[in-house]
């Protein structure tokens, strides 16, 4: 199985706060255990967005469902909407959205691209958490969610990046965290992709120390395959340039 976070399967070895199922890597600034820092990352990524109260959301890549759900409680969105891989995620998340009468209209099941079934400006917000840096043809799914965004609406997505050109050439140890070749850039060079299409940059933030370092540190006490796992991500980090963004462009 890929380690966790890149994995369709529900995370059972991480501790979680129900019912807010997560399956990020955490946001370690104050916290010290997975299912406080999980639910942490949620709340950073929507106030560093400025996620309005009553909006319209789509998440692509939405996981184990609990993002959603903790949405609906703090920000009582008009619409929310999802797009997952098919798998044991989606039936674990269908089976919350039913417990906790959660309205996902629609929720599909495949890659990103089934966002060419949506509407034209049909959101106020496009959200990715620890998901688009796996897409094939990332330059694409920019596209569609500048498509599928209203005018004024925000694409907001976390990314990894590296921080010189030169560790390109090493796309190929990557590919066991499923990041495809075309998806390793320097913050530039995505910042660029992004304006090419009209997006206008609003936020770029560097948080690799509290994410991934904090996710590494907390790795250590974790069962053998998650402390394997985060001793090679903290190899990536040290000798590889690996670095982790959070992004908002509005449209």
């Amino acid at each position: 199985m890929t380690p966790f976070p890149f994995s369709q399967s529900p995370a059972f070895l991480l501790p979680q706060t129900p019912p807010y199922y997560v399956s990020n890597f955490g946001y370690w600034d104050r916290e010290s255990s997975y299912d406080t820092a999980g639910i942490r990352f949620v709340s950073e990524f929507a106030k560093s967005c400025q996620l309005r109260q009553k909006s319209k959301i789509l998440e692509v890549g939405s996981g184990l469902g609990g993002s959603l759900l903790y949405w609906k409680e703090n920000y009582h969105p008009t619409l929310l909407s999802a797009i997952n891989l098919p798998g044991e995620q989606s039936d674990f998340a269908e089976q919350l959205f039913v417990s906790t009468h959660t309205t996902i209209d629609p929720f599909l099941k495949g890659s990103w691209e089934v966002m060419e079934s949506l509407p034209d400006s049909s959101f106020d917000y496009v959200f990715s958490l620890d998901a688009s840096y796996h897409f094939q043809n990332l330059f694409a799914f920019y596209k569609e969610s500048y498509r599928v965004l209203n005018t004024g609406g925000r694409l907001v997505f976390t990314h990894f990046q590296i921080t010189d050109s030169k560790w390109k050439n090493f796309w190929w140890m990557y590919l066991p965290f499923l990041i495809p070749k075309g998806n390793l850039k320097l913050v530039e060079e995505t910042i660029s992709e992004l304006e090419s299409i009209g997006f206008k940059q609003i936020k770029q933030i560097d948080w690799t120390s509290f994410v991934l370092v904090g996710f590494i540190n907390y790795s250590k006490n974790l069962p053998t395959s998650l402390k394997t796992f985060g001793k090679i991500l903290d190899w990536f980090v040290k000798h590889l340039g690996l670095t982790y963004h959070y992004y908002v462009f509005e449209k």
